[in-house]
């Protein structure tokens, strides 16, 4: 639990850090999908060379679901298949990011999240507990916290950049969802939205 005290000190570096030079909002409904299954546990750098090998080779061919199901449909859903889809998609052998993307794909299809207007509104109604906690194994909140993100979602995403941030600060422990509920208030009391605090804590992280 974190306290006033805390608070306050959370607040004022917040105040302090400047302002993010980045904008990580994403408006393409399958870039948002492999950056779903990317974009966790995984190194900054090896991220944005996977998206800019897929965009670089294989945007024109892949813009919808139907695309990306027409594609994973050609490799078989094991090691040796899947490590063969990532070299195509995404010009790296994470094999099991295509795994885990299947599976999410499987269960966008199925909930009717199949456009990034959809998808859209799916992050704006609905909350973790009953729309994504355990229905991809493999994908927990923070994943979740980063998705609705990208859609324009007032949150913030906890990462190891803005745990390690809060943690520098007052020198404990805390849960994800308090991080999520501290900064969140943070972010209304200095006026920004609350994924802008968490765009410039993280440049602020990863820059030092």
């Amino acid at each position: 639990m974190i306290i006033q005290q805390e608070y306050n000190l959370i607040l004022q570096k917040c105040r302090e850090i400047p302002p993010a030079r980045g904008m990580y909002l994403i408006h393409d409904y399958i870039e948002n999908l492999l950056l779903t299954v990317l974009d966790f546990q995984m190194h900054n750098v090896a991220v944005e060379k996977a998206i800019a090998y897929y965009r670089d080779n294989r945007f024109n061919e892949i813009r919808t679901l139907d695309d990306l199901k027409c594609l994973l449909l050609k490799y078989a859903d094991d090691k040796e298949g899947n490590t063969a889809a990532a070299q195509y998609l995404w010009g790296n052998k994470h094999w099991t990011r295509v795994s885990l993307l299947r599976k999410l794909v499987a269960y966008f299809e199925s909930i009717g999240v199949t456009s990034q207007e959809a998808l859209s509104q799916w992050a704006e109604e609905s909350n973790f507990q009953d729309d994504f906690e355990g229905k991809i194994p493999g994908m927990a909140y923070a994943i979740y916290q980063w998705l609705i993100m990208r859609q324009g979602v007032e949150t913030v995403k906890p990462d190891v950049h803005l745990i390690h941030f809060v943690k520098s600060i007052i020198h404990h422990s805390f849960t994800e969802s308090e991080l999520v509920t501290v900064l969140e208030k943070v972010a209304k009391e200095l006026g920004l939205k609350a994924y802008e605090l968490d765009w410039k804590i993280w440049e602020y992280e990863r820059n030092r």
